[in-house]
């Protein structure tokens, strides 16, 4: 049976420790459900919580003044 379309994707690959790795296999046993939606799920979860402007002020470069030589 074909999937539903998801829109647009980006494939993002990690490795995670064997550990954690063998306990997402155990889910996806459990539940049927394929391993990349699980990820894309619990990563879009995570990246919903960022708030990126306060990232940017935190994070973001300053800008450099030059001062001329004199």
């Amino acid at each position: 049976m074909a999937q539903p379309h998801k829109g647009d994707r980006q494939t993002v690959t990690s490795k995670i420790p064997r550990k954690d790795s063998d306990k997402l296999d155990a889910v996806v046993a459990l539940t049927s459900e394929a391993k990349s939606d699980i990820v894309a799920r619990l990563l879009h979860e995570w990246l919903e919580t960022i708030d990126l402007e306060r990232l940017r002020a935190v994070y973001g470069q300053e800008e450099l003044l030059m001062r001329t030589a004199s």
